[in-house]
Formats: C-alpha cells, sequence, structure tokens
C-alpha cells in the first residue's frame, strides 16, 4: 500500500518567472501595435517602460533575494501602472487595471504587509487622476498609446492573474507553517522549555514556550526586554574571550534553569530548560507542585478549544462548507492530543520522576503510520514532498503506548520532510519479525557526515543542515526518551548527498505479557 501528497506551484511558476512572462506578452503587444498601425517609435518606447519591472526583479531579486528589494520591484510596478493610465486615458482608461500590478506582486513573494501599502498607495493615485479629470486638467484625457491600449490591458489582466495565483500558493504554505509551528510546540510540550530570539541590538524579538520558567517575568515584561534585563553576565559571554562563560539568569530562575544559547545570522537564540536536579532531585516536590499548577491552568485554557470545536461542528451557527468542517476537525484533533500530553506531563511531576506514564496496548504499526501520515499531510503539501507509505507485513502488531508512538512518528516524518528538497520522496517503511517491529522513515536530503549520525539525540545537538531551519534539537532527544520507555531504540543511518533513515525498533505484540490486564482487573 502507498499512500502519495504533493503539491507544485501553478504550472511550475515562480514570481521571478511570471516576470519573464511579462516581458514575453510586452513584445507580442508591440508586435501586434505595429500591425494595428502603432508607430515603431511608440513600440518601442511602450515595450522598453513596460519591462522595467521584470528587469530590475532578474538584476536584483531572483527567487530568493533580500526583503528590501521586493520594495522597489512593487514601487516599479506601481510605477508603469500609472505611466500606462496618464499615457492612455487617465481616469477612465482600461488601463486603470495595472496600477494592480504593484500589490498583487507584493502579496506574490508573501510581503502581506507590504501589498497592504503599495494597494493604499495605488488607491490614492487614482483618487487624484479622478479628481484631475474632474477639474478638466490639461492633456489627461489624451490617449497617447493608440491601438497598444487594447492588448496591453488584456496583458496586464493575464499577469494580475499570475500574481493571484502565486498569492494563493503563498497563503498556503503560510497555513502549513502556522500549523508546523502548531505541531511543533505539541511535541515539544512534553518538555518545559523557553526559547527567547534576540536580535543583534540584544533586543528581544520573540519568545515561546514556558514563561514560567522565568519566574517574577510576566510577558509584559519579555516584551520590551533587552539581554540586560534577563541576564547577569551579559558581556561576559556575548562579547567575551572565554568561550566556556555560560549565562547567568537574573534572580531565582538561575538556580532552577539551564541556558544554552547560539549565535544565529540576526543574533542569538536562547533555550531555557529546568535543571535536572530541580525536577528529579530534593527540589522535585516543588518542582511538582509547579509543574501541576501549569498543567491545570493549561487544560482550563484547552477545554474552551474543544467546546467550540464541537459547537462548529454541530453547526449551531449555520450550515458549515466541508473544507471549514475539516478545519475544525483538525482543531479538536489538537487540542485532544494536547491535552492528553499535559495529562501525562501532570501524571510525570506527581511521581517526582520527570518521565510519562506509558501504558503499552496492541497497535495495528500500518494503521498508526497512516493515522500520522494524514496528520502530516499538510506539511508534506507546504514542502511540495511526497510521502510513501510500504509495509512488508499488513498484520504486524506492536506493543507501545498510542500517544508516545505517534509522538516519535510525527518527530521522525515532519524532520524527513523538512530535510528533502522540494518535489523529493519521504518513504516509511513497516516491517517486522517475531520480536520487533521496525518503523524506517528516510529521506533523500543532503545527509550527514558520521561523526554527526553518531550525535543526533543528544539534547540541544543540531547538524549543519539543521543551522539555516528553525528548531532547538531537543525533538529526537525526547523521541529517544520515549522508544527507551517502551523498551525500544533508534537508531540513525546518513550518507552525504543521499539523505537520512531513521529506524524506530519496538517490541512485537505477542513479546506483551498479560500483567497489565491483570492490573486493571
Amino acid at each position: 500500500m502507498k499512500v502519495k501528497h504533493s503539491k507544485k506551484h501553478i504550472f511550475g511558476l515562480t514570481p521571478l518567472r511570471a516576470g519573464i512572462v511579462w516581458i514575453v506578452l510586452s513584445a507580442l503587444v508591440c508586435v501586434l501595435g505595429l500591425a494595428l498601425g502603432a508607430s515603431l517609435a511608440m513600440a518601442v518606447a511602450m515595450f522598453t517602460t513596460a519591462i522595467i519591472p521584470p528587469v530590475i526583479q532578474l538584476v536584483v531579486r531572483g527567487d530568493r533575494a533580500r526583503e528590501n528589494s521586493d520594495i522597489w520591484i512593487a514601487f516599479a510596478w506601481t510605477a508603469i501602472g500609472l505611466l500606462g493610465v496618464l499615457g492612455s486615458g487617465g481616469a477612465w482608461s482600461p488601463l486603470v487595471v495595472m496600477l494592480a500590478l504593484g500589490p498583487v506582486y507584493a502579496l506574490s513573494v508573501g510581503r502581506f504587509r507590504l501589498g497592504l501599502e503599495t494597494g493604499a498607495f495605488a488607491t490614492l493615485i487614482y483618487l487624484v487622476l479622478v479628481i484631475l479629470d474632474a477639474t478638466g486638467f490639461p492633456g489627461l484625457g489624451a490617449n497617447r498609446l493608440g491601438p497598444l491600449t487594447g492588448p496591453l490591458a488584456v496583458i496586464a489582466v493575464l499577469q494580475i492573474g499570475l500574481f493571484v495565483a502565486l498569492s494563493g500558493d503563498v497563503l498556503d504554505e503560510r497555513r502549513g507553517q502556522n500549523r508546523e509551528f502548531d505541531l511543533w510546540l505539541a511535541t515539544m510540550s512534553e518538555t518545559p522549555v523557553l526559547i527567547l530570539n534576540v536580535d543583534r541590538n540584544h533586543r528581544l524579538r520573540s519568545w515561546v514556550g514556558d514563561i514560567h520558567l522565568l519566574a517574577g517575568v510576566s510577558g509584559n515584561d519579555l516584551a520590551y526586554a533587552r539581554l540586560e534585563d534577563l541576564f547577569a553576565n551579559t558581556d561576559a559571554f556575548i562579547n567575551g574571550a572565554d568561550e566556556d562563560v555560560q549565562p547567568e539568569l537574573i534572580g531565582d530562575a538561575q538556580d532552577v534553569c539551564e541556558v544554552n544559547y547560539l549565535k544565529t545570522r540576526d543574533g542569538y537564540r536562547f533555550v531555557i530548560t529546568p535543571r535536572r536536579s530541580v525536577v528529579g532531585g530534593r527540589d522535585g516536590a516543588n518542582a511538582a507542585v509547579w509543574v501541576a499548577s501549569l498543567g491545570h491552568e493549561l487544560k482550563n485554557m484547552l477545554n474552551p478549544v474543544g467546546g467550540y470545536s464541537d459547537l462548529i461542528l454541530a453547526e449551531r451557527a449555520g450550515p458549515l462548507n466541508e473544507p471549514y468542517r475539516e478545519f475544525a476537525r483538525s482543531i479538536k484533533q489538537g487540542a485532544e492530543h494536547l491535552s492528553l500530553l499535559v495529562e501525562d506531563l501532570m501524571m510525570a511531576a506527581k511521581t517526582r520522576a520527570g518521565k510519562l506514564k506509558l501504558e503499552p496496548e496492541l497497535l495495528d504499526a500500518q494503521g498508526e503510520a497512516e493515522d500520522v501520515i494524514r496528520l502530516l499531510n499538510w506539511q508534506a503539501e507546504a514542502q511540495r514532498v511526497s510521502i510513501l507509505l510500504s509495509a512488508e507485513d499488513s498484520e504486524a502488531f506492536v506493543s507501545a503506548d498510542r500517544k508516545a508512538l505517534r509522538q516519535i512518528l510525527i518527530n521522525l516524518i515532519s524532520n524527513a520532510i523538512k530535510y528533502s528538497p522540494p518535489g523529493g520522496d519521504v518513504e516509511v517503511n513497516v516491517s517486522s519479525t517475531n520480536e520487533v517491529v521496525r518503523f524506517s522513515v528516510t529521506d533523500h536530503g543532503e545527509g550527514m557526515p558520521a561523526d554527526e549520525v553518531e550525535r543526533l539525540g543528544e539534547p540541544f545537538f543540531q547538524g549543519e543542515n539543521a543551522k539555516s531551519r528553525a528548531g532547538t534539537g531537543l525533538g529526537l532527544s525526547i523521541v529517544m526518551l520515549l522508544a527507551e520507555e517502551m523498551d525500544g531504540e533508534v537508531r540513525f543511518e546518513s550518507e552525504l548527498g543521499h539523505g537520512t533513515t531513521a529506524h524506530l525498533y519496538l517490541p512485537a505484540a505477542e513479546t506483551v505479557t498479560a500483567e497489565p490486564e491483570l492490573a486493571a482487573e
């Protein structure tokens, strides 16, 4: 059996290629204009002016350029729209549609704020033209483009359509990124962690995670915080020559938290976690109370999410179209999964051991893999990656905790998608023997050298190919911990240029004794 998901941009277009299409169409308009009686000078002038925005795009942007260049390109599209309107009759010219080229270009490259600003500017221009036309401004109503006006309006509409289609792809990708972030938060909810993103000027840009790790600090405090407000030795570990100097948090947080940090291209990233001695040592009782209180608050926030999802699915506010019904199901499923994770976290706190209470049961190995693939369908589509599932034994049953198994598979498959090239495949294979069931997840990305493969699973470790991708380096350590708790293990194989394979080994169902059932009775 194979499950395949893939998605590509419409006709393989990008904003850069759409600009090349505009150049070709502009050349055709010139040829058509000459056939309709336009002068050669007018046709050459129109073509030279019309291709300015895509030429600028070819020179300064490309498909992966700096965001500042988009401002100039959007301005250029708006400028040629204005020139087209002024040269073809003013406010009532059919080329008024060209004023939309700048805003929709900005949307096609994901610059939504720039699109709004450019759209407001184009609207203001049009209102000025209407006022000038109403007051009889001399020369404004003359059509100097002549027979070129009609064909130019047609290709402007076509170009706007291409940019709108690309904008839809950008919106889908943005939604996928948001869902990926939500999934990452759900995966990380097993371990209290706070991540701080700081810019080069030592200002806190953003934060995500458990703010309770910083005693006495609120969200409002972090909104305006600098490194000097959080750490007592900022100069020592940022500017100091000794690389072994570690950040020291201000206040009581230093005694109960560990801090790891790394320098990024645009600043610093800090990962703050509880000290192991606090969670499992003599202060474990205090940690248990703290985690239990936090878990109670989280459950109070999650209950309305599930409740409102049920109301939406019950169509209390009116009929619901199928896409929105599926969104509601996904919200409900995510809330339920996160609620279960919070319950396990609270159980772990009460035992003062810092471990989840896992309950092995008989699970259909192939069915669990299929469920996880369906859950990650959005991520595969956003990355334009295909997921292929094959099972050598369709009746393989595994002894595992369902939530823990799904969290492991979510992490492994999500990583494989993230490191796969666009248009690539992620292969998921399920096989079994009399003693173990093996889940294998293979990507065909960059791969890793042997020394990095040996370090996979170390807390906070990230390979060189992960430096430019979001992540804390904790995911695989959680995966290996959960596998060990279920009497299993995780192994990795990788080769530079040929991708990476993760193997999860768990006990086959036949190895489970009847003790859990007797205990339940």
